[in-house]
């Protein structure tokens, strides 16, 4: 931008504000001030800024350099005689002039002093709110670090519980085996004869045993599946049809005792799934189970499968039994949860089958869903990969 060399005439208060504003202008070299009062507010100003400062002006008109004059002392005739004395390239602005552009100046200098005190204000805030932001920031990383470290200790909780778990059903194991066998000895009459009122006491100890004993293994169970490692758990592909034939062979005997039928799909041969197949056994058959105890004696229980989407098939159990209380839903899969109606239709029920079956899911990368209406029926189904024919693992 070219520089312009500037005089100003008068040096009183209207002089001395168009001085100031031309101070700030870094493209305006502000070279003489005159005013005949040599102690004029605007003389003490240009003085310290190393501007020539004069009580005649005739040695400002004579200068060449000079491109603009301000005469700002409001007196006709000094505004004349600049005009007269003044060289030809100069230009003159007299004192109305000189006043809208100490207006516009005014106005310049407030709107800047607005910017300036919006600006400083902005700042304080961005400042406020990073600050805010960084303290905010550290207080996550902090609850981040101190809920990582009750994680951490929550599992270590789990782990010993678990452990405590295994070690104890381990130890009860052994002693309500050995009770079952002799109550069953003393039934079947290996002690000779006994009253009737010692049988049937007899006879609740065994219930209780069978009981107990189920719930040892049911617990174990479940223990045994939350300590295991999911990446280390063998995955492969198992023929459908296999898994379902065994599970509906092993509960056999159940079906049977309940006249039981049970609907299986009749075109499985060229089904695969992933899967681990010992722990779909399991699942599958808790599901089963649970079928077959909630259904009335000669109902008809469906195992069904559907291919869906994304290379998975999905296997659902079907059964017409009592069906679940729609509050109840929720809570189903809890361990040891069992609802009264459930308690009254099986008195062995452990309350950890489905707790497994639910488990053995997760480890698969799957959820078990749960249709059901009170007193028609539950439908229970869960999805699992499909698998090539020649991922047969050996059983």
């Amino acid at each position: 931008m070219k520089t312009g060399i500037i005089a100003i005439i008068g040096a009183g208060k209207g002089g001395t504000a168009i001085l100031e504003a031309l101070l700030k202008m870094p493209s305006v070299i502000t070279k003489h001030v005159c005013d005949v009062n040599p102690s004029a507010p605007g003389i003490i100003l240009a003085r310290q800024h190393g501007i020539q400062c004069h009580t005649r002006m005739a040695a400002i008109c004579q200068d060449k350099e000079i491109d603009l004059i301000f005469e700002v002392t409001g007196r006709k005739e000094i505004f004349a005689r600049i005009l007269a004395q003044k060289q030809e390239k100069t230009r003159v602005i007299g004192s109305e002039d000189a006043r809208i552009i100490f207006h516009l100046l005014d106005l310049q200098q407030e709107v800047s002093d607005r910017l300036e005190d919006d600006n400083l204000i902005l700042e304080r805030r961005v400042l406020e709110r990073t600050t805010e932001q960084e303290k905010a920031n550290k207080e996550l990383e902090q609850k981040i670090i101190e809920y990582e470290k009750l994680n951490e200790k929550l599992q270590q909780i789990n782990n010993e519980k678990t452990k405590y778990l295994m070690h104890a059903t381990h130890q009860l194991k052994a002693p309500f085996a050995a009770i079952q066998s002799y109550t069953d000895l003393i039934l079947e009459g290996y002690v000779g004869e006994i009253p009737k009122t010692t049988r049937a006491i007899v006879e609740k100890i065994n219930k209780r045993c069978i009981l107990l004993s189920d719930s040892i293994k049911d617990m174990l169970e479940l223990a045994n599946l939350k300590s295991l490692v999911k990446e280390n758990i063998q995955m492969s592909g198992c023929p459908l049809d296999s898994i379902i034939s065994s599970v509906v062979k092993h509960l056999a005997a159940l079906t049977v005792s309940r006249e039981i039928k049970i609907s299986v799909p009749a075109t499985l041969d060229d089904v695969f799934v992933q899967c681990n197949r010992n722990q779909i056994l399991i699942l599958l058959s808790n599901l089963l189970e649970n079928a077959i105890y909630y259904s009335p004696n000669g109902a008809t229980i469906s195992i069904a499968f559907k291919a869906v989407p994304a290379s998975l098939v999905k296997i659902s159990v079907t059964d017409h039994g009592i069906g679940i209380d729609e509050k109840h839903l929720p809570r189903i899969f809890e361990e040891y949860f069992r609802a009264n109606k459930a308690v009254a239709v099986n008195e062995r029920g452990t309350g950890l089958g489905l707790a497994i079956a639910m488990e053995i899911a997760e480890i698969h990368g799957t959820k078990i869903e749960v249709e059901s209406t009170l007193g028609k029926g539950s439908v229970f189904s869960f999805h699992l990969k499909t698998a090539q024919k020649t991922k047969i693992h050996n059983s």
